[in-house]
């Protein structure tokens, strides 16, 4: 790298939590390790083109010229020498990647010599431009980029606690996530907490098989493929993490780096028309003024929509402490900070209690205790309508969307386990169950994202197909279709208490 010059774009989310600094000198010491006589830090793209273009007119230029991204910290220095290598046997002057994983490829690689200014458009710079293939997210199917604050949370945990990782080739860093040492602390999001380890099915006692994530790790992504996570029972079909937080311990991971940011839609799942909205299998039940509570509710948004379409509806928002959206009080909606594994909440108080994606994040052995608690609850003939990802369907097991946030989640069910679990209860009746999908609500957003992080090329194309298949459901057919089929990626479960 002693003839390798780069040039690190900065980016403002890592001024939360000061973590810019923590970044920057891991970036700089990574690459001035390899060798790199200079490496320069410019504030935005322009100030990076423009720099470029500076040193691309100095007449004593040689070598080659880096353009990376600081979201992308693991710098492979292993693919920046390949790519420097095909520049010389190609005699190009622009190379790109494709395969890398995310966070450790580099946006270009220039060789000085061949080029005096960068090209408007890269992509179109042929016969300048060659493409280097790497197949390290192949192999590997990691996640190391910063645009998730849990991932920068992991990332700064690692810095602290992985003795020279700075100087770590990416095979290296990659055996050491699977370490007893770390992966304990990957499995908690970088916190020191208690863990507890699962032998067998929490429910049925059965043979557990592991499920390796071989296709996306879109939130957590420094989880090693060689330690799987999650594990599906032989005998019931319960998939459940393995190992994950201790009860007494999970608040710790619901942090200011949770509250940021988690995965973002581009679309309020709540509103007129949709799934999850749709209660005439049970509104004629309820009385002129219900009263709701909307369990693990977020920023609000399901509340919301209740209030304004139900406006004589008393509706109460509840999650977290650390997630309380006060505002809410303004538009007349009631808000409480509830934790429904530790605390009760009430006697016949509510009429319908709702919990969007809920369940999945309460451990198994407190299932029963806290649908209890919503039990105790309900005013007598109430409702309590939840959500949770359907193993049972191939579109949630398709792109591993089931193991998509851990270890937030410590069981992912499927619809017949949850038939079976309800039919049999003396407390309530099991209604006819209906599909929903975050993931088709923000089909082009994930597809695309398929398109640029799926594992191998071939997926990653077949990503960017299913993208322009759903970009012609403009009416919304398609999806319509595959809900009406239980085709989703989540199952929505009404109970009537008895």
């Amino acid at each position: 790298m002693q003839n390798c010059r780069f040039i690190v774009v900065n980016h403002p989310r890592l001024g939360f939590q000061n973590a810019e600094n923590a970044v920057r000198d891991f970036v700089a010491r990574r690459l001035s390790s390899a060798g790199a006589p200079e490496v320069i830090f410019v504030p935005d793209r322009e100030s990076a083109d423009k720099t470029a273009n500076s040193m691309l007119r100095d007449p004593a230029k040689n070598g080659y010229l880096v353009i990376s991204d600081i979201m992308n910290p693991v710098t492979d220095l292993g693919l920046v020498r390949a790519m420097m290598d095909s520049l010389q046997r190609n005699e190009a002057a622009v190379c790109l990647c494709d395969g890398a994983i995310p966070g450790t490829q580099v946006d270009m690689v220039i060789a000085a010599d061949r080029l005096d200014h960068l090209p408007d458009d890269a992509e179109s710079a042929n016969p300048v431009l060659i493409r280097k293939r790497w197949f390290t997210q192949d192999k590997h199917n990691n996640q190391f980029n910063l645009y998730k604050y849990k991932r920068l949370k992991m990332f700064l945990c690692l810095v602290e606690r992985l003795d020279g990782m700075h100087e770590m080739d990416i095979e290296t860093f990659i055996s050491a996530l699977a370490r007893d040492d770390i992966f304990p602390l990957l499995a908690a999001f970088g916190e020191d907490v208690r863990l507890v380890w699962h032998e067998s099915c929490p429910h049925c006692n059965g043979a557990l098989t592991p499920l390796p994530l071989r296709m996306s790790q879109p939130f957590c992504g420094y989880l090693p493929v060689a330690r799987p996570l999650y594990h599906e029972c032989e005998r019931c079909g319960l998939v459940t993490a393995s190992p994950v937080v201790h009860e007494d311990d999970v608040a710790t991971i619901y942090d200011v780096f949770d509250k940021q940011d988690f995965v973002v839609s581009l679309n309020n799942p709540y509103h007129h028309g949709a799934t999850r909205c749709d209660f005439s299998l049970f509104e004629r039940h309820l009385p002129r003024m219900a009263r709701t509570l909307d369990i693990g509710g977020g920023m609000g948004r399901f509340s919301q929509f209740l209030k304004e379409a139900y406006p004589d509806w008393i509706v109460t928002h509840s999650d977290h402490e650390i997630k309380q959206n006060l505002q809410l009080q303004d538009q007349g909606i009631q808000t409480r900070a509830l934790n429904v594994l530790a605390e009760p909440i009430g006697q016949e108080r509510y009429d319908l209690i709702t919990a969007w994606e809920v369940i999945e994040h309460i451990p198994y052995h407190r299932i029963a205790s806290v649908l209890d608690n919503i039990h105790r609850a309900l005013a007598p003939g109430g409702f309590f309508v939840f959500s949770t990802p359907d193993f049972d369907s191939p579109l949630c097991r398709s792109f591993d969307f089931f193991g998509v946030c851990p270890p937030f989640h410590y069981l992912v069910f499927g619809e017949r386990w949850l038939r079976r679990y309800f039919e049999g209860s003396s407390q309530w009746e099991y209604l006819e169950p209906r599909s929903c999908s975050d993931f088709l609500d923000d089909s082009l957003m994930w597809y695309d994202y398929g398109s640029k992080t799926c594992p191998s090329f071939q997926m990653r194309a077949t990503s960017g197909v299913l993208r322009a298949v759903f970009e012609t459901d403009d009416g919304g057919d398609l999806r319509r279709t595959l809900m009406r089929r239980g085709i989703g990626t989540e199952i929505i479960i009404t109970l009537r208490k008895q």
